[in-house]
């Protein structure tokens, strides 16, 4: 039977098995990938909003983007709060923010593809883009450690301390996005759908 927490569970799941890195082979072309998306993530969570109807899923979702872009505050910015700690790494080449053109092209791809979801999808594919936060922190903080960033650095910086926090409030935020959508009658197999882009979203993203 489908259910909210089993969509959660199998996406979870499924991110973690088929999408995310078993090793870091290169560790500099993943932090470059990370400082990217880091940067360019309220546009995607932006693209989401603009398919929801509902106003109390607007406010977990605008709330999510004003954190993302440092609660106002430009140096609070999530994007360059990561890129502050990765100017720790003595080999700063990495830092430099030439885009990849493949990489631009996925994330353009699937913030057109997110622009012309349903709202069940939608909610569905943010749950997807969440489902991996604390693996991907983890994946982070030993990529940052093999750059030269020390792990006492890492854990103490405050990308770091941010994220260990607000990951599970989003997360959170996802689920109850969820409920409310189906107390509004929305479709389950929809929102599900939504989820399983989000898994080919990572699959490409990381691969």
């Amino acid at each position: 039977m489908l259910t909210l927490e089993a969509i959660e569970n199998v996406l979870s799941a499924q991110i973690k098995e088929q999408a995310l890195p078993k090793e870091i082979k290169n560790p500099k072309e993943l932090l470059q990938k990370w400082s990217y998306f880091s940067n360019q993530v309220p546009r995607l969570l932006g693209a989401v909003l603009s398919r929801v109807k509902n106003p109390d899923i607007h406010c977990l979702y605008a709330k999510t983007i004003y954190g993302e872009c440092g609660s106002g505050k430009k140096t609070k910015v999530h994007g360059r709060l990561f890129t502050k700690l990765t100017n720790n790494s003595p080999d700063l080449d990495f830092i430099v923010q030439s885009v990849d053109p493949e990489l631009e092209q996925i994330f353009e791809e699937a913030l057109a593809h997110v622009s012309q979801m349903s709202q069940d999808e939608s909610i569905g594919f943010i749950v997807g883009l969440e489902a991996p936060a604390y693996d991907i922190l983890d994946i982070l903080k030993k990529a940052l450690v093999l750059v030269g960033v020390t792990e006492k650095v890492v854990t103490g910086s405050e990308y770091m301390l941010i994220h260990e926090q607000v990951e599970k409030e989003h997360q959170e935020s996802g689920h109850e996005a969820m409920e409310i959508a189906i107390k509004n009658g929305s479709d389950l197999n929809q929102i599900n759908q939504g989820g399983k882009y989000a898994v080919i979203f990572w699959e490409k993203w990381w691969n």
